[in-house]
Formats: structure tokens, sequence, C-alpha cells
């Protein structure tokens, strides 16, 4: 795989933000760039403009933590807080506007019924990807 230089990295939560972009970080490029995503998955029924601040505060904190782990690697690094009904759709969309070489992800092993039934973001994003996907899947305990 040819190092990429335009790296979008899904963080979902803080316990393993600091394992994707260091991941990230390591497959990149010299001088790549990172653009850390957190997305703020609100219900069908939940207007996108709803008042959020526990998960705006929680959505800062991750991005923070992906973001010091990232300057300490010299990378460049950009955050992103984005709200949608479907993350994988947010992503797709992120890596379509910005056309990024790489895509990481993670994939985390609890199953909800609506995972079940609709899919994961990580298999949305590896199906419809318009460039490579790198997931990390952690070992199950």
């Amino acid at each position: 795989m040819k190092k990429a230089k335009r790296i979008l990295v899904g963080l979902k939560d803080a316990a393993h933000a600091v394992e994707l972009t260091d991941l990230a970080c390591r497959v990149g490029a010299r001088g790549a760039s990172l653009h850390l995503v957190h997305v703020i998955e609100l219900p069908d029924i939940t207007p996108l403009d709803a008042d959020v601040p526990d998960l705006e505060a929680q959505a800062r904190k991750i991005l923070r933590t992906g973001e010091r782990v990232a300057k300490r690697s010299r990378m460049k690094v950009t955050t992103v807080q984005l709200r949608a009904h479907s993350a994988g759709d947010a992503i797709l969309d992120e890596l379509k506007t910005y056309r990024f070489d790489l895509a990481v992800l993670g994939y985390h092993h609890g199953r909800t019924l609506g995972e079940i039934l609709l899919g994961t973001t990580a298999k949305k994003v590896s199906l419809h990807a318009p460039c490579q996907v790198l997931l990390s899947i952690p070992r199950k305990k």
C-alpha cells in the first residue's frame, strides 16, 4: 500500500482515539495531513440542530485526544465535529467531498439490534468509500 498523504480518521470514542490516530500516523506519508472526524449520531426523529451539550462536550474531548497524538507525531491535523442521522453517510460525504487517500476506522465487537439490521458504520464505509479503508479490529476480550 502506498503511503497516504490525506487521511480521514473516524473517532467514535476517547478509548480508541489514541489507537486509531497513532495507526493513521504510522501509515501516513511524511508530511501527511490527518482529518479527525467525530460524528454526533442523532436519532432520525431528532433535528440535526438539536441542543445536545453533553454530546458536544464528549466530541470535543475525543477530538482533542486524537489531536494530541497527531501533534506528537508531527502530523498536520484538522478536526471536525459532524452531526448526522447516520455516521456512515456523514463519513462517506467527507471522503467524497475532500478526496482523501485513506480512511482509518475502528470496528467494535458490540453488536446492537440496529447494527444487526442496518449494518455498522465500518461496513458501510468500507463498501462505498472512494478510497482505501483501513479497519482496526481489536481482539475480543
